[in-house]
């Protein structure tokens, strides 16, 4: 690396640490609202072709993002990760200001190889080689992967699920819930997040609440459960019909392309937490009470 690249290379870095600093706040909302307004334009007649916008739902540490970074990867679809695009909705953003918003992040993540934090604390990288990550040709679909905050920002704000879709239009809005074993997404929590096996336990519990009274608002047709050990068995026929739900038919390269990079098995974090028979009688008794939920067990 020259010289003038590594201070180009610690320039960004710089850069990055300040954007995030100001994540969240007021002064960083009007950055992206200006920002969008100016760029938007710019890609005025591209975002007038997106036909469907895509609302990912469920609990973190579901496997949102491998779907997200998968789909990211045709080229007439982006998918942003962690935008967290509801909120932009709920402040005023418009339309094309909330699309091209899930194009620049998607940009910026496909230029860091859409690195994520994984098993074992490990970083890791979630590009497809090959496919068209960051960019776009013949754009038809956009959506953005936060789907814990998108979870709780439609239960606790019943309007916004009508401003959404009357944002959107003329995009028809779809939603994509993840689905993992309720053990290892809880356990998940306690590794990563520091919970208590009562509390993260509760916490999945009360999302499963939430998701229950959202799930029926949505109308059959609008809605698709994915599971993440389906995923991973079956990537290329799993894929193929997520992609078929946005209205898109994939090809074999891409969907090639994207099985090679998953993990041979998930993820099985409930191995790393100790389950006591009384807690996991209890947990299975809990999760018989959500047809999504069906089937999922300690032992499998």
């Amino acid at each position: 690396m020259t010289a003038h690249e590594r201070a180009g290379a610690t320039a960004m870095v710089q850069l990055d640490r300040a954007r995030s600093s100001l994540r969240g706040t007021r002064l960083h909302r009007e950055w992206r609202r200006l920002r969008s307004a100016v760029g938007s334009r710019r890609l005025r007649s591209e975002l007038a072709g997106v036909e469907t916008y895509g609302v990912f739902l469920g609990h973190s540490r579901s496997g949102h993002s491998i779907v997200g970074a998968l789909l990211d990867a045709h080229p007439q679809i982006v998918v942003s990760d962690e935008l967290d695009a509801l909120a932009l909705v709920s402040a005023g953003f418009t339309r094309d200001q909330v699309l091209y918003l899930s194009v620049l992040v998607a940009r910026h993540q496909a230029s860091r190889q859409r690195q994520k934090q994984g098993r074992g604390g490990r970083t890791y990288s979630y590009r497809v080689p090959g496919q068209s990550q960051g960019r776009f040709d013949g754009l038809r679909v956009v959506g953005d992967s936060r789907a814990g905050w998108s979870t709780r920002r439609l239960f606790d704000d019943p309007d916004l699920f009508g401003r959404l879709e009357e944002l959107m239009r003329p995009s028809v809005v779809k939603f994509i819930h993840v689905v993992r074993n309720p053990f290892d997404n809880i356990s998940t929590m306690m590794i990563r997040g520091g919970r208590t096996q009562e509390n993260a336990q509760a916490v999945y519990l009360g999302g499963c609440q939430r998701l229950v009274a959202l799930r029926a608002r949505i109308r059959a047709e609008r809605l698709m459960t994915l599971r993440h050990e389906d995923l991973i068995e079956a990537p290329v026929e799993r894929l193929r019909d997520a992609c078929r739900f946005l209205g898109i038919e994939p090809s074999g390269e891409y969907l090639d392309a994207c099985a090679g990079i998953l993990f041979a098995s998930p993820s099985l974090s409930r191995t790393s937490v100790e389950w006591s028979a009384g807690r996991v009688a209890e947990l299975e008794a809990a999760i018989a009470r959500f047809d999504f939920l069906a089937g999922y067990h300690h032992a499998e």
